[in-house]
């Protein structure tokens, strides 16, 4: 099964303080989410057009911060992160094929989602920048820790699909329409320097999924 999503992952949000007891403070999001979907796809067949559909979907879920603090005329403290996600959906559902026309057996389906962030890497670079200096910056420093973002591993949720299934020869093709309203955020929240509002969301994971679906079988 693979596929491409028809929503984006992440709502993402810029922060800008202006000029606060002679410092500026700024802070940036950006969804970098890979806009693909793929992974096994398991059907068991019962009785009255009923069948038993598990799937195993795989997603990549990467974004960036940045911050920018610039204490009067000093300088400017600068901090940047590459956020690389791996998460895993596996949705169970129970289809049923409505009627065939020909070769052509349009289908719906609905069922349980749960989501697990399986796998978090940040690289992350901070440095000072004196102001009228200029200074060359390291290399990323890589770390395995879960993101300040990161609220649930895992999130729950329900599916519903429409599809369409035909046969070309012996293969066995489905495209199918799908969406998902999940429970809860698997990220949630913003890196903010201390004397900012800790009620700001610099990023936040979007509970309805839409996705088109491909299904290739024998």
């Amino acid at each position: 099964m693979a596929g491409v999503p028809l929503t984006e992952a992440f709502e993402t949000a810029a922060f800008d303080s202006g000029l606060v007891a002679g410092v500026r403070t700024q802070i940036n999001y950006a969804s970098r989410a890979k806009r693909y979907t793929v992974g096994p796809a398991v059907e068991v067949s019962l009785p009255f057009g009923l069948a038993l559909e598990f799937d195993a979907l795989y997603k990549r879920l990467d974004y960036n911060f940045s911050s920018s603090v610039r204490p009067g005329l000093f300088g400017t403290f600068n901090e940047e992160q590459d956020n690389i996600v791996s998460r895993w959906d596996l949705p169970l559902l129970l289809k049923y094929r409505v009627r065939t026309f020909g070769s052509r057996t349009p289908y719906v389906s609905a069922g349980l989602n749960t989501n697990y962030i399986v796998n978090t890497t940040q690289l992350s670079r901070a440095v000072f920048t004196p102001s009228g200096v200029r200074v060359a910056q390291g290399p990323p420093v890589k770390t395995r820790n879960p993101p300040a973002e990161l609220k649930y591993r895992s999130a729950e949720g329900v599916v519903i699909a429409a599809g369409l299934e035909f046969h070309v020869h012996r293969l066995r093709a489905a495209p199918e329409v799908r969406y998902t309203r999940w429970a809860h955020e698997n990220f949630r929240g913003i890196q903010a320097p201390a004397g900012i509002q800790s009620n700001l969301t610099g990023i936040q994971s979007k509970l309805n999924q839409t996705e088109v679906l491909l299904t290739l079988g024998w």
